[in-house]
């Protein structure tokens, strides 16, 4: 298991957190985004669209055999 802290830097168009669903999806991994009062599914784009915005903390989790690729392919797209 992978678990990074970030600050999500970039605020994300409709488009931009399509790309992020998708590019979860192509991972293996589970990839979960943990905030203070949420934890969601980046591969789900009904828990994507409710809680992620730009300026708040999250923490990334990714489980499986491509977590570590997973991490920053997801990392890349948040900061």
């Amino acid at each position: 298991m992978r678990v990074k802290d970030i600050k999500v830097a970039k605020k994300l168009s409709v488009d931009g957190l399509i790309k992020l669903i998708k590019t979860a999806n192509n991972f293996e991994s589970d990839i979960m985004i943990r905030g203070t009062h949420f934890t969601i599914d980046a591969k789900s784009i009904i828990g994507m669209v409710t809680v992620l915005r730009g300026g708040i903390d999250v923490t990334i989790i990714t489980k499986g055999d491509d977590e570590e690729e997973a991490l920053r392919a997801i990392v890349k797209l948040l900061v």
